[in-house]
């Protein structure tokens, strides 16, 4: 675990279990991600998805006013500023701020150019707090511009992390089925974002890793990047979390990797499949599904859906 950080998305939506995770992984130095944006949602009820962001904001305002966030790496991943929520987001996170509370960084949605991140930075640091941007690239302009971006913030040094979202980068680019960590296509995309960081002297951020109960593959991927794509220092994101996505196995077997089937009968059953395992297993309060293999996040429901009304 030496080179390797684990990112820990938690849902705001629930945020009173935020101690009893904390107490679980607290001596393994995980960083925490707050999430007010893709967990706090719900597809089919807009009402309630104002709901659960107004939950979310005032549990950030919980965990702060309370302590809970003290010796613990916090960030903080807000609505796009696209979205009607930004700004309500943006004022609580000065709320809290201003109460000195500790926040690293803010995760910032679908950025597409320096502006957004320069702006972001300014809004939140503008009683010279000293909180960093990690800028989400999970649109094609977005990947196409991160040269750009990062070399803008050479001198400026506002960003320290960059972090890759696949669900929305497939989504954008209507892929389907979306790329797994078993595929080529997900490693390809994955090398090209990671050098393009690496070559700014950036750190980057793994995406989401999407299987349940799949240790090898998780292992695997680990594996993976650093044989291949020279990574000294692994920085990965996780939306559920157990010992052993901590504890690292005597011997990891390698997966094999496989390209994407075209078989569009393949492709429509899947699809099918899974739009059934969201909507059967979604509940109220959370905008994802956990099927019995898969952590099914919004968006694989909605590539699906493009797909079959095609």
């Amino acid at each position: 675990m030496e080179n390797i950080n684990i990112f820990l998305y938690i849902c705001l939506v629930r945020y009173k279990a935020l101690n009893h995770i904390l107490r679980k992984f607290k001596k393994y130095n995980i960083s925490i991600i707050l999430d007010i944006e893709d967990s706090a949602q719900d597809l089919f009820d807009e009402k309630n998805t104002s709901n659960l962001k107004k939950i979310s904001r005032e549990g950030l305002k919980y965990l702060c006013d309370k302590n809970i966030l003290n010796d613990v790496n916090t960030y903080v991943r807000i609505n796009s500023q696209k979205s009607k929520y930004y700004e309500d987001d943006i004022k609580t996170i000065k709320q809290v701020l201003q109460k000195k509370s500790l926040i690293k960084g803010i995760f910032l949605p679908k950025v597409e150019n320096y502006l957004q991140i320069e702006n972001c930075y300014n809004q939140i640091n503008a009683n010279k707090n000293s909180v960093s941007i990690v800028p989400i690239i999970e649109t094609k302009m977005g990947l196409e511009n991160v040269e750009n971006i990062l070399a803008k913030d050479s001198n400026k040094m506002l960003i320290e992390y960059v972090h890759y979202g696949h669900y929305d980068y497939c989504l954008d680019n209507e892929f389907w089925p979306f790329p797994e960590p078993y595929h080529f296509k997900y490693w390809e995309i994955v090398k090209d974002i990671n050098k393009k960081i690496l070559d700014s002297k950036k750190k980057y951020i793994h995406t989401p890793f999407p299987l349940i109960e799949n240790e090898n593959i998780y292992w695997s991927s680990i594996k993976h990047m650093e044989k291949n794509l020279n990574m000294k220092e692994i920085n990965l994101s996780l939306v559920n979390i157990d010992m052993n996505y901590i504890n690292q196995p005597n011997k990891i077997k390698e997966a094999k990797l496989k390209n994407i089937s075209e078989d569009i009968d393949y492709k429509r059953t899947f699809a099918e499949k899974i739009i059934n395992e969201y909507l059967n297993k979604k509940s109220k309060n959370k905008s994802f599904s956990l099927s019995r293999k898969r952590f099914i996040p919004p968006h694989l429901y909605l590539g699906a859906k493009k797909f079959l009304n095609k």
